[in-house]
């Protein structure tokens, strides 16, 4: 079968190569892909930048149909359309596995980094890590189930949106659109996406389709327009997608007394400063949310088959695996928001 690898450490080092087909243990299936997201994580292969063993099949968020079950497999059947929690090769007996959040285990082995991924024809995948897609939601939009569970975790299980707040989401990126479309479906009063100019041509202008109220922080107030929106009160949420050190202190500048903030953007360095005093005299709460877990990805497939969050407003490249360099290219240049692999 056809697969993107990444055969060695080292920038670059990417190539599609013919492989063999997975074969399944007794409680794995085999899926054939239909489609394959690209993550900022992909990204960070490609440039040696985040951890993986080489040589290893590429990509964890995908969608596709089971084409043969091992024989210790119950409840699944050939010819089910599934997605799959990422979590492979978690060890299953630290506290964190044990407690139900296998997502944080740090011996975890997941798909596209740590295990063969979904950039192929084919992935072998646990039966217990699958999930139904409903049947009004396609193969393409379903393959955004694991970024939408990821903005769920955060927007919902950790940060808690409810009825009426006001919330901000730094980051017009794909996770901040969905975090956003998340915020609202959870019945958010205001959702104000922000980014910069560089976003300016395709994110913000999607966020605005989107019909969300939309700010360039490099060229408008954003702290006056929240409090002008809430009273002088400030934000009751701050979803931080944006992943800088100048969007984690507007996050604690803008977020009211008693407010939340849920930090999902990762900023690539190992240090960063932060305005610590004013998010102690305002009682902030604040919360670091990674991955995603069971729970969110049931959440992510009900909003997206009660069109809730419409994933397919956020794919703009569409291609096969042998395009591979142009679509990493654009979508690192910003000149996409989310790019998919089809089979």
């Amino acid at each position: 079968m056809q697969a993107l690898v990444k055969i060695k450490k080292g920038e670059g080092f990417i190539e599609v190569r013919d492989v063999p087909e997975p074969e399944c243990s007794p409680n794995e299936v085999l899926i054939k892909v239909k489609a394959a997201g690209i993550c900022g994580t992909d990204l960070h292969i490609w440039h040696d930048k985040m951890i993986y063993w080489p040589p290893v099949i590429m990509g964890h968020e995908f969608s596709g149909e089971i084409v043969k079950t091992g024989k210790s497999v119950a409840g699944w059947k050939k010819g089910d359309r599934v997605v799959a929690e990422p979590h492979t090769r978690a060890c299953g007996v630290c506290y964190l596995c044990r407690s139900g959040n296998i997502h944080l285990c740090p011996h975890k082995r997941a798909i596209g980094w740590g295990i063969d991924g979904a950039f192929a024809d084919y992935v072998k995948m646990p039966f217990h890590l699958l999930h139904r897609i409903p049947e009004n939601v396609s193969y393409e939009e379903a393959a955004l189930s694991e970024p939408l569970a990821i903005a769920v975790n955060c927007v919902i299980l950790n940060s808690g949106v409810k009825a009426a707040d006001t919330v901000v989401v730094e980051g017009a990126g794909a996770i901040g659109l969905l975090a956003g479309m998340t915020a609202r479906a959870a019945g958010a009063k205001e959702v104000i996406i922000t980014g910069v100019t560089q976003d300016e041509k395709l994110r913000l202008k999607k966020a605005k389709e989107l019909g969300f109220k939309t700010v360039n922080v490099e060229k408008e107030d954003l702290n006056k327009l929240v409090l002008d929106l809430t009273e002088g009160r400030g934000a009751d949420v701050v979803i931080e997608a944006a992943g800088v050190e100048a969007s984690v202190n507007t996050a604690i500048q803008i977020a009211k007394r008693l407010g939340k903030i849920a930090i999902i953007g990762i900023t690539g360095e190992e240090k960063i400063n932060v305005s610590w005093n004013e998010a102690v005299f305002k009682a902030l709460d604040i919360k670091f949310c990674f991955s995603s877990n069971f729970d969110s990805w049931e959440r992510a497939l009900f909003f997206m088959s009660k069109r809730k969050v419409q994933t397919s407003a956020l794919i703009t490249h569409i291609a096969s695996i042998r395009e591979w360099k142009k679509l990493f290219t654009e979508l690192e240049e910003g000149k996409g928001i989310k790019g998919l692999f089809t089979f």
